[in-house]
């Protein structure tokens, strides 16, 4: 039976104690009042907790109550700052707060009972949505037969549901509305494409924009991974709040912490005031972390908790603070394998990738990239003509040779690399038109295209496969013996092995194998 325990679901009752129930403790004759009524009824032998919050008005009343039942040790009284008990807001934060705090300690194990009757109808109706929708739950109303002059309890019948029924039609509407608003939004005309795989991400790009849901945007360096995250906010419900980004590669590990969640005065050496972080700055908008992959697994937990139960803890003195934040994830790396390893934490990584965005390499939408370079051209040719009064500038054109080794050319920094070319391009280029020769020399780093396409696949004849591949890991060990001075320990780190005595077995095989 152990292992029956073990899984058994815990049953939780809440409810607030309302003026008939305090009338109990100080007015004779009073009735028992809701809680009382319901504590005494046939459904009380199910609860394994029960948890009573009152406010601060009647506060004689409220300790005669507790003693009350000071012998029952399955009731668990909260005391709540609530000022007005009409305060919507505040009556929502409060129970939402001991909701996250019992399933965080069950994990999440438990059948929820509400009692809706004590306390206003303000209390009664946030009972009543989250007993329908977030926390599923049996409902329970107290009332009073005049016969009888007693309380009696009852199960609350609903008949609809809020979550089926209601939140799918407006998650429609919202679709609609985004779908007839995108030509109005400047951020999704700054991702110039004409491809068809680039059409298809931006209307998924609006359609997980309507929904508040974290997103994980995945591609490699340089694919536009801002730009999507920035569309997304400015079709979304937080539109009208702070957008913040953070280069999660940019920043110390000892100061990332403090950068996103806040810092105390005195949390380290130097630091004379307190300050807040970027959860804390952008509240109830969208937080973009790019490259979340390079966050240590400390600072992946803080941002799970921010995310999980919005709650933050700043450094220092470790105050917890309530944020409302979406995020949107950006990473070139495979956080799959990082999970695998253990750099990246899979709650995390599922949390996060709930809407998905997968942005392709330039060389996967060849067909964007003359619009592209069309489009960079005269932003730099304007750009440049701003700067007659220092020097000369004559406007420049792409020649279609240009064009042709643009399409054909593997752009491993993608749509960045090429915009920097370009406009490398257009400061040593004397004459007005950009040639092949000339934009060659303003790639940087050209010789990863003299591999990807001086490869002349042709097949009429047999060949050694074998001996050309190893021709062209001589090629490239010979390359980088030059760029190292022939330091073998430097060689084997520019090509990647382990260490140099991995090199130096992988060039005798070689020599072998040419012998």
């Amino acid at each position: 039976m152990g292992w029956y325990k073990f899984m058994k679901m815990k049953s939780i009752c809440l409810s607030w104690i309302g003026d008939q129930d305090l009338n109990y403790v100080s007015i004779e004759n009073s009735g028992v009042g809701p809680v009382n009524a319901l504590l005494q009824s046939q459904y009380a032998s199910a609860f394994d907790e029960i948890h009573l919050f009152y406010d601060k008005h009647r506060k004689e009343d409220s300790e005669k109550y507790i003693l009350s039942h000071k012998n029952n040790k399955n009731i668990f009284f909260h005391k709540c700052d609530l000022d007005n008990p009409t305060d919507y807001k505040k009556i929502y934060e409060i129970v939402i707060k001991h909701l996250k705090n019992l399933e965080e300690k069950y994990k999440s194990q438990i059948n929820w009972h509400f009692h809706t009757s004590p306390g206003t109808s303000q209390m009664s109706s946030i009972w009543l949505l989250l007993g329908k929708t977030r926390y599923p739950a049996t409902l329970y109303q107290s009332y009073y037969d005049k016969e009888t002059k007693k309380q009696y309890v009852k199960i609350l019948d609903i008949p609809f549901n809020i979550e089926m029924e209601f939140i799918p039609e407006l998650k429609k509407r919202a679709d609609t509305n985004l779908l007839n608003n995108w030509g109005n939004i400047p951020e999704y005309h700054s991702i110039i494409h004409k491809s068809q795989i680039m059409k298809e991400l931006l209307n998924r790009a609006y359609k997980i924009a309507a929904h508040d849901v974290p997103v994980l945007i995945l591609g490699e360096t340089g694919t536009g991974k801002e730009l999507f995250a920035r569309a997304i906010h400015a079709s979304s419900i937080r539109k009208d709040k702070k957008m913040m980004v953070l280069n999660c590669s940019a920043i110390q590990e000892t100061t990332a912490n403090a950068t996103l969640f806040g810092w105390s005065k005195g949390a380290w050496t130097g630091s004379y005031g307190e300050g807040k972080g970027l959860f804390q700055e952008c509240n109830g908008g969208t937080l973009f972390l790019d490259e979340i992959g390079d966050l240590n697994i400390e600072t992946q937990t803080r941002i799970l908790r921010a995310l999980q139960y919005g709650e933050i803890q700043r450094v220092g003195d470790g105050k917890v603070s309530t944020v409302e934040v979406r995020v949107i994830a950006a990473t070139n790396k495979n956080l799959i394998k990082m999970v695998n390893e253990g750099t990246f934490r899979e709650d995390l990584f599922h949390r996060i990738n709930v809407g998905i965005l997968n942005l392709p390499p330039l060389r996967k939408r060849k067909e964007d990239i003359i619009l592209l370079a069309e489009h960079f051209l005269t932003e730099i040719n304007e750009k440049f003509s701003r700067d007659q009064a220092i020097y000369s500038y004559k406007h420049k054109k792409i020649s279609i040779g240009t064009k042709n080794f643009m399409v054909n050319y593997y752009w491993p920094g993608n749509i960045r690399e090429l915009y920097h070319t370009i406009e490398r391009a257009c400061i040593w280029t004397d004459l007005d038109v950009i040639d092949e020769k000339d934009f060659k020399d303003s790639i940087v780093c050209f010789s990863k295209d003299n591999y990807m396409n001086s490869v002349d696949v042709e097949l009429n004849e047999p060949v050694n496969l074998e001996e050309i591949i190893n021709n062209f890991k001589k090629k490239y060990i010979q390359k980088a013996l030059e760029i190292t001075g022939k330091n073998k320990a430097q060689t084997a780190k520019l090509l990647g092995y382990k260490n140099y005595q991995t090199l130096s077995n992988h060039m005798k095989s070689l020599l072998s194998a040419n012998s």
